[in-house]
């Protein structure tokens, strides 16, 4: 009777031990996913949400009536081009690099703004103006047309 206790003890710490194992491999794969996801790169975005298109290089069509920037993005390899024809102030995220923008924007308010960290003028666009070599780094917002 004592030998069937200890294996009885024996095969439930057996068990125990599988048991607590297996959270810790599974959270040492989750810990390793999550330091994998800080490294992962993010697509660039804007808020309020805009038209976009891809394109593989500086040169593409920029539609009539739009402020087009062009920013590189790393999850498809290649630059994903905005198209901002509402009339608003838009928030950038993930805008790293270099990349380019054409204000083919009409009417008499459609100068665009390019807006730093604290909310200083880094640069006026004028409609017409165009540059396939911009560094987006210290761009913060856009604001398309007044």
């Amino acid at each position: 009777m004592r030998l069937r206790s200890l294996l009885g003890t024996a095969v439930t710490a057996a068990g125990l031990l599988a048991v607590g194992l297996a959270p810790g491999a599974g959270a040492a794969e989750a810990a390793s996913s999550d330091r994998d996801l800080g490294t992962r790169a993010s697509a660039p975005t804007v808020s309020p949400a805009a038209d976009f298109f891809y394109t593989p290089g500086p040169g593409y069509e920029c539609p009539t009536g739009n402020l087009c920037a062009r920013v590189w993005d790393p999850t498809r390899n290649t630059y994903k081009v905005f198209k901002f024809y509402r009339c608003a102030t838009y928030s950038l995220s993930y805008w790293n690099g270099t990349g380019g923008y054409a204000n083919f924007q009409t009417g008499s308010r459609a100068t665009a703004t390019f807006y730093g960290s604290s909310g200083n003028v880094l640069k006026n666009v004028p409609i017409g103006e165009q540059n396939t070599s911009y560094g987006w780094g210290p761009v913060y917002k856009i604001r398309n047309c007044y």
